[in-house]
């Protein structure tokens, strides 16, 4: 398994010093994402971050118990005389939980090649390769509930008039290291729940429709085929409808979205509607999702994030339910996330999220979680980075999130056999950086 990996690395380094020394008269661009927590609980542990079985998505302050990174290449390979532009581009992920260990993988999320501005397409893009293809998250609680990741290839953007634009894309959902059926790595997400086989997904989505000032329409479908390879195999279809507003006091937003979808549409334990779920999910099965977030920056010094999720899941069959992974029940979810700039460099961060799971049968379990965290920044803004926390997170849960636990997660922090024993209530004292470039 290491060996692979360490191989795959290799590869992707030599391609990266490929990119970059080539085409030395063309420009080179990169970005990258950090983070990193360490820390000890009341109990006396190590760190430990709490999130509800059933939920899909915590909190993030003072809750993500790992170093994880994302650095990405892209390196302009072609520019034409009539402005269209071409670019290869790959990133690497890294996932550690333990700081001291290095047995976590090195990931390849992204590696395409795209081409924009191309007349052909009134000035929209083309690509193929593996990429974050329009992702739409709330970030407090990193919940990505739209998403087309995947390998395959489509046009993006294509103008229709105005502000109007169409995107298409045709993917087949992978796992983050490239494998095949009866590969040597093992299968993750969709792959995982599907015996290794895959599916064709057809993304359609059609963005820009102007409703009021600073305001627009945003909708897609996508749909999942059959995979004849897949024994008892079912096509599925995910819809969401969006109402995004900008201009918010400067650079703030709403986005409102609604989201319907059925059998492998509904994306399973993927968080984003429409992903790709378990392919033997018949048409009965079915999850509806309402939500809303806000960012503003109220006044230099303040700004707030809010989120608000509502989630039914329904049509498992009793032998398809597992308790806190797959069942049918409803999610909701209710946090905020603000911060106060004291002084240019020093602000305070907290958040406090409330999630709720009521399964069909069985009892309701609830958790809440808060935060709160000094930091050391480059400004006072909720995005200014890089942050520096020092941060203590408290949470609280009753005995049917406890008793969930231990059938879904067994060891983790709700858990009877977690850090905090037969307790409800568990808090964590720890150190954060966060950063983005």
């Amino acid at each position: 398994m290491k060996t692979q990996q360490s191989a795959i690395l290799k590869k992707a380094l030599l391609v990266t010093g490929l990119m970059v020394c080539s085409q030395p008269l063309f420009a080179f661009e990169y970005n990258g994402y950090f983070r990193g927590l360490t820390g000890t609980n009341s109990s006396k542990g190590g760190p430990t971050c709490f999130q509800l079985a059933g939920a899909m998505s915590k909190y993030r302050l003072g809750n993500e118990c790992q170093v994880y990174g994302e650095f990405g290449l892209g390196q302009e390979v072609a520019k034409t005389d009539e402005g269209a532009v071409f670019s290869a581009n790959i990133m690497f992920s890294f996932n550690n939980s333990n700081a001291s260990s290095d047995t976590d993988p090195v990931g390849l999320p992204q590696i395409f090649v795209q081409g924009d501005k191309l007349p052909e397409l009134n000035g929209g893009s083309a690509w193929m390769g593996r990429k974050y293809y329009k992702r739409e998250a709330l970030s407090p609680n990193d919940f990505f509930y739209w998403s087309g990741q995947g390998f395959g290839g489509g046009v993006e953007d294509i103008s229709l008039g105005g502000t109007l634009k169409f995107s298409y894309a045709w993917l087949r959902k992978d796992n983050l290291i490239a494998t095949t059926t009866g590969g040597g790595l093992p299968a993750t997400g969709a792959l995982a729940s599907n015996g290794s086989n895959s599916a064709s997904r057809h993304d359609f989505q059609l963005r820009g429709i102007g409703t009021n000032p600073n305001g627009s329409l945003e909708m897609g479908l996508s749909w999942i085929g059959k995979d004849s390879s897949a024994p008892q195999a079912q096509s599925g279809y995910g819809l969401t409808v969006q109402h995004r507003q900008t201009g918010i006091n400067g650079d703030g937003w709403n986005k409102l979205a609604l989201q319907y979808g059925t059998g492998p549409g509904t994306g399973g334990t993927d968080s984003a509607i429409g992903a790709i779920g378990n392919l033997t999910h018949s048409k009965d099965v079915k999850r509806v999702r309402v939500l809303d977030g806000l960012y503003t920056q109220i006044t230099p010094k303040f700004g707030v994030e809010l989120v608000a999720i509502y989630q039914k899941d329904s049509g498992l069959a009793p032998g398809q339910t597992i308790i806190g992974v797959t069942e049918n029940k409803t999610w909701s979810s209710l946090g905020t996330h603000v911060v106060y700039g004291l002084t240019r460099h020093i602000k305070v961060g907290a958040d406090l999220g409330f999630d709720v799971v009521k399964p069909e049968n069985g009892q309701t379990r609830r958790m809440t979680k808060f935060t709160i965290a000094p930091t050391i920044s480059s400004g006072p803004g909720v995005n200014a980075r890089p942050d520096l926390r020092l941060f203590y997170t408290y949470a609280k849960w009753n005995d049917a999130a406890r008793l969930a636990a231990d059938v879904s997660n067994a060891g983790s922090a709700l858990s009877t056999t977690g850090a905090f024993g037969r307790a409800t209530s568990g808090s964590m004292l720890g150190m954060q950086v966060e950063t983005w470039f």
